[in-house]
Order: structure tokens, then C-alpha cells, then sequence
């Protein structure tokens, strides 16, 4: 079998879906094209374990030179820069709101992707660590493994960079919704190292689909 540009994108977009599954702190939308001027956000899609969000803190790739994050109504916003140039942002936190446990939220920012080549490569990935601190407890999404709980925190959001952005968002949508459908519900009896297995077969057919469609 003879694997393709497309088909690493697929399997790539597969490994992001079943990331998200789990309710990770997303930018949405997260698909970019080289030298792209990109209105995005960071979902943040619960509090910690109940608790609700009182600020949002990240870190900017230092690759990512050109980017502005917007206010947001009943929060404050402070920025920091890297140097005393004020010209490249360093970190950006959102504060004083209130978003409760069970609440959805978009925090959004505006910037210029950089012009990474892709003729060797199928993406390039930027990680924006965040820390989501809570009224009780806080969660570091600050890892840049795809592991779900790894020991240097969760999955930091990321944006990545490919050359459709458009067709790279449609694969990750429709491995998503499979993913989401087939995870076997919680259960305290069972062993769940087969329902895992079974609930990621129709995940593979999807991507196998995928890949014969093109």
C-alpha cells in the first residue's frame, strides 16, 4: 500500500478528532494555510471538574509574530509582550469573568500564520500552552503529545498548518462525528480495552473511506 500526502492528512486529522472527544481546550477553527490572515478562538468547552473558569492564560508560539487577542464583554484582558518593542505578543490572559463549570466559551484573537513550507511536509503544528484556572483547582493544557493526561499536562491547543485548510477541517469533522458516535458509553462492568477496540472500528472505516474517495 502506497501512502499519500492526503491520506497522512487524514490520519493526522483522526488523531486530533478522538483528542477531542475528551473536551479539550480547542482553537476553533484550527486549520490554517501558510501567510494566512485567521479570525480564531479558544473554546473552552467546561470549568475544572465543576468548578467555574475565572481566567484563561497563553502562551504564544514564538514563531506566531503577528497576532492581536480581542476583549471580551465582563473580562479583562492583559497582554504581554517580549520585549520592550511591544512588537511580539508573549502571553495574553483573560480575567475577572466568570464561566460557570458546566459553561461553553469563546475567546478569540486575530492573527497572521507564518509561511511555513509544505512541499516536504504534509503540517506544521503551533502550540498555544493554556492554563485554565478555576474558582476550585486548575487544568495545564499544556502538553504538546496528543496523549490524553500525559505527565507534562493535557493536549495545549494547536494550530496547524496546511495547504486546504477548507478540505483538512471537512476530514477532521467527519472523523470527529464518527469518533463521538462510536465511543462505547461508560460502564462499570466489561472490559474496556475491547470497547475501546470495537468503538474505534467504524473511526478506522471512516478513514479508510476517506482515503479511497480521493
Amino acid at each position: 500500500m502506497v501512502f499519500t500526502t492526503r491520506d497522512a492528512l487524514v490520519v493526522s486529522a483522526f488523531a486530533i478528532a478522538i483528542s477531542s472527544v475528551h473536551g479539550h481546550i480547542n482553537l476553533s477553527p484550527k486549520y490554517a494555510e501558510p501567510n494566512q490572515v485567521l479570525d480564531t478562538m479558544f473554546h473552552v468547552p467546561h470549568g475544572c471538574n465543576g468548578s467555574s473558569t475565572v481566567s484563561i492564560s497563553v502562551t504564544v508560539p514564538e514563531t506566531i509574530t503577528n497576532l492581536t487577542a480581542r476583549p471580551v464583554d465582563n473580562w479583562s484582558l492583559a497582554t504581554a509582550y517580549r520585549d520592550s518593542s511591544n512588537a511580539s505578543v508573549n502571553t495574553i490572559t483573560w480575567s475577572g469573568g466568570l464561566l460557570k463549570g458546566t459553561d461553553a466559551f469563546d475567546f478569540p484573537i486575530v492573527l497572521t500564520v507564518p509561511n511555513v513550507d509544505l512541499s516536504s511536509q504534509t503540517n506544521v503544528s503551533f502550540y498555544f500552552p493554556v492554563v485554565q484556572t478555576c474558582e476550585v483547582g486548575s487544568i495545564n493544557w499544556t502538553s504538546t503529545s496528543t496523549a490524553h493526561g500525559s505527565a507534562d499536562g493535557e493536549p495545549a491547543p494547536a494550530l496547524i498548518v496546511v495547504k486546504n485548510a477548507t478540505q483538512a477541517a471537512a476530514d477532521a469533522l467527519a472523523i470527529k462525528g464518527t469518533a463521538s458516535a462510536s465511543a462505547p458509553a461508560p460502564t462499570a462492568t466489561g472490559n474496556s480495552g475491547n470497547q475501546i477496540y470495537a468503538g474505534l472500528l467504524p473511526v478506522v472505516a471512516a478513514i479508510a473511506a476517506l482515503s479511497i474517495s480521493l
